[in-house]
């Protein structure tokens, strides 16, 4: 089962996609921060991670940082999902390297499919790397 952690400070939206998330068949885990995720992700990296960019102690910025400097789940996807919608925090979360950028707020439902075409592109990507080393 595809794991995906959820990182934001507002519990009713961590409710809110981890019971969307858990209906399209995915292990959720939470976090409430950006501390909190580093802690998670270093104890088990998960599939995917839906990550808010504002948040105390630590925000979604750093967590992206701190993954790229530190080698930290390199293979976990990530989804920045945040209520910010200028064009330099676009710019800014692709070149920390997150794999999609959804703007609050957005149907949980929206969430799930992004989650799920992610994985997939990854799975087919790995298979497309396997088939190539074969030859």
């Amino acid at each position: 089962m595809p794991e995906v952690l959820i990182v934001d400070d507002d519990p009713d939206v961590r409710g809110m996609l981890a019971f969307t998330l858990g209906d399209h068949g995915f292990a959720v885990r939470e976090a409430k921060d950006g501390a909190d995720a580093l802690d998670e992700l270093a104890a088990k990296a998960p599939d995917c991670m839906v990550l808010d960019l504002m948040m105390p102690r630590l925000d979604g910025f750093s967590v992206l940082e701190a993954m790229r400097v530190q080698k930290l789940a390199p293979e976990t996807r990530v989804i920045v999902f945040s209520c910010k919608s200028e064009e330099r925090t676009f710019v800014r979360v692709w070149e920390l390297g997150a794999d999609e950028y959804l703007t609050k707020p957005a149907d949980p439902d929206v969430i799930a499919q992004k989650v799920i075409a992610l994985l997939e592109a990854g799975t087919q990507r790995d298979a497309r790397a396997d088939d190539a080393r074969a030859f």
